[in-house]
This record gives structure tokens, C-alpha cells and sequence, in this order.
């Protein structure tokens, strides 16, 4: 038992560098604040939250602590708040001050208009809320710039369980999301059209549902993919311990090595995440997912990374 909380303890208590977290947090902040512009771009932030008649925001009748302040201006000064925060979040200014008005505007929003408040809101405030905790701004951040022109620079290694609780959250989402999706459609016993029938509700689609029938049995395997995809998600954590003990013996070890299994599992999540991307208007949904890919990478793999691409700057 102590040896297993030794083990504990240092794996949450690992050094690396900032890069993942820093990645993690400048995409983020972008999708957020993306997000916020295109409603402004959409002529609609008065609509969605202002209180009825003005606009749709009946959540306003729960009087949310920002209606209390605000009155009925609420939702546009959380708006604002949101702009101002998620561009100093992405740009790594007051990062933590920055990340705690981002949560809590992008709450009191989903406050206002509870209808309007999607899950990938509720994933992208509860990774601000770690990477808040954490030294994402050690990196790429105008508070590195500051801290060393101060003689005080961020250390090059910080913390690294930051990066291991967001990898876990990636987990469960993808694992939890399996579990969610019941509808026969999703199964065998609905021919697997889940993923043909979303292509094709024009509520959703990106294109006319006509070409749908004439690229068959495709979505149906892509949709079998996604279940595995799914389900599969903890064994990923298995690879990765694989990976990180190459040096034991095992077959399994040395085949899931060989393959390298997190790899494909990562190609797998980014190719569906464009596809959503590119047939279907979901919004930030595949974006803001795919904002928590570095969390996946191992430290060495972004420093190898980043020195590639540096080296062909001109």
C-alpha cells in the first residue's frame, strides 16, 4: 500500500514543460471568444439574452446574480465580460483573473438562457477552471513576458497534473458520450444510421441529405467507428501506461507499442471532429473538442514539435 501511494503522489507530483497546458489555454480562450463574436456578427446578443419581450433570456426570472446587478442589461455586460476575458485568457493577460471572469460570465450566460447553454460550454468552463489552477501562462503569455522582464521568469518545468486531470476529463467525456447515445440507431439493431440520419436533418446538416444514399455502407461504419471509438476511450489509458513502462516485458505491451495505438486513437478523435465540422453546424462543439488534444501528447513529442516547426520559420 505505500508503494502504490508513493506512485500515487508522483504522478500527480511530475515536472514537464508548459507547452501542452499553453496550447490547451490559447485555443480555448479562441473558441470562446469566437463563439461570442459570431453571435455579435449575428446581430443576436440582445435577442438571446435580454428578458422577455426584448429578447429570450426568461432565465432572468430566476434572477441570476448578474440580473440582480445589471437589471435587464445583464446579458449584453456578460457578453462583454465574456470578450474581454476569453481575449485576455488566449492571450495569457491577468491569466487567472481572466479565466475566473471567463467561468463565471459563460455561467451567468447559461444562466439567462438555460436553452442556450450546450455541453461544450459546460466542458470548455471546467477546463478553464483547471488550467486556472494551473501554470498555463508560463508559456505563450503576455504574464511570461511581464514576469521576465521582472527578473522573475516562470520555471521551465511546472506542474504536470493539470495536463493528467484535463487527459482523464477527455476520457470521460468520450467515454460518458457512448454511454449516452441509447437510440437503437447507434447499435446493430438500427443498422448503425445514426451517424446517416444526423447528415441528413437539415436542422443539422451542412449540405442536402441527397448524396447520403449514394455514399453507403460509409456512415454506417462511421458510425460503428464512433462507438468504438467511445467505449474504448479508457483503454487509452492503458496505452499510455504501456507506453510509459516499454521497458517491462509483456506481449500486449510490446504490440500496443508497436501499433502505436494512442496515435491512431488520436487521427480517429481528429478526423471525427472534422467530419462533424465539415457536414454539420454544431457550432464550437468539434472545435472546442479538439482544443484538448495536447493534453493527449506526451511533453517530449510538443518539445520535438516545436523545435521542428521553429527550425523552418524563416
Amino acid at each position: 500500500m505505500t508503494r502504490l501511494l508513493r506512485a500515487w503522489v508522483e504522478l500527480w507530483d511530475r515536472r514537464e514543460p508548459a507547452t501542452a497546458q499553453a496550447l490547451v489555454r490559447i485555443v480555448v480562450g479562441m473558441c470562446v471568444l469566437g463563439d461570442l463574436v459570431q453571435v455579435w456578427h449575428l446581430g443576436i446578443v440582445d435577442g438571446l439574452w435580454a428578458p422577455p419581450p426584448e429578447g429570450m433570456g426568461y432565465g432572468a426570472s430566476g434572477k441570476p446574480w448578474s440580473v440582480e446587478w445589471f437589471g435587464a442589461s445583464a446579458g449584453v455586460a456578460m457578453w462583454w465580460t465574456g470578450v474581454a476575458a476569453s481575449l485576455a485568457f488566449t492571450l495569457g493577460a491577468a491569466t487567472r483573473v481572466a479565466g475566473v471572469a471567463l467561468v463565471l460570465a459563460s455561467a451567468q450566460l447559461g444562466e439567462l438562457l438555460p436553452d442556450g447553454d450546450r455541453g461544450i460550454d459546460a466542458v470548455l468552463r471546467v477546463v478553464t477552471l483547471v488550467l486556472v489552477f494551473s501554470s498555463c501562462q508560463a508559456r505563450w503569455s503576455i504574464d511570461a513576458v511581464v514576469w521576465r522582464a521582472l527578473g522573475r521568469p516562470y520555471p521551465a518545468l511546472v506542474p504536470a497534473w493539470p495536463r493528467l486531470l484535463l487527459f482523464a476529463q477527455v476520457v470521460w467525456i468520450y467515454f460518458s458520450g457512448g454511454h449516452n447515445k441509447t437510440e437503437p440507431e447507434w447499435t446493430p439493431v438500427g443498422g448503425f444510421a445514426a451517424l446517416a440520419n444526423a447528415i441528413s436533418d437539415p436542422h443539422f446538416a451542412r449540405f442536402s441529405a441527397d448524396w447520403v444514399p449514394s455514399v453507403f455502407p460509409l456512415p454506417a461504419i462511421a458510425t460503428a467507428v464512433t462507438m468504438a471509438f467511445e467505449w474504448g476511450a479508457p483503454l487509452l489509458l492503458l496505452v499510455v501506461w504501456f507506453e510509459a513502462t516499454a521497458d517491462r516485458p509483456g506481449r500486449l505491451r510490446r504490440l500496443s507499442n508497436r501499433l502505436h495505438l494512442r496515435w491512431i486513437w488520436i487521427a480517429t478523435g481528429v478526423l471525427f471532429h472534422l467530419g462533424i465540422a465539415l457536414f454539420m453546424r454544431l457550432g464550437i462543439f468539434p472545435w472546442g473538442m479538439l482544443a484538448l488534444y495536447p493534453v493527449l501528447m506526451r511533453a517530449d513529442e510538443l518539445v520535438r514539435a516545436e523545435a521542428w516547426l521553429v527550425a523552418r520559420l524563416p
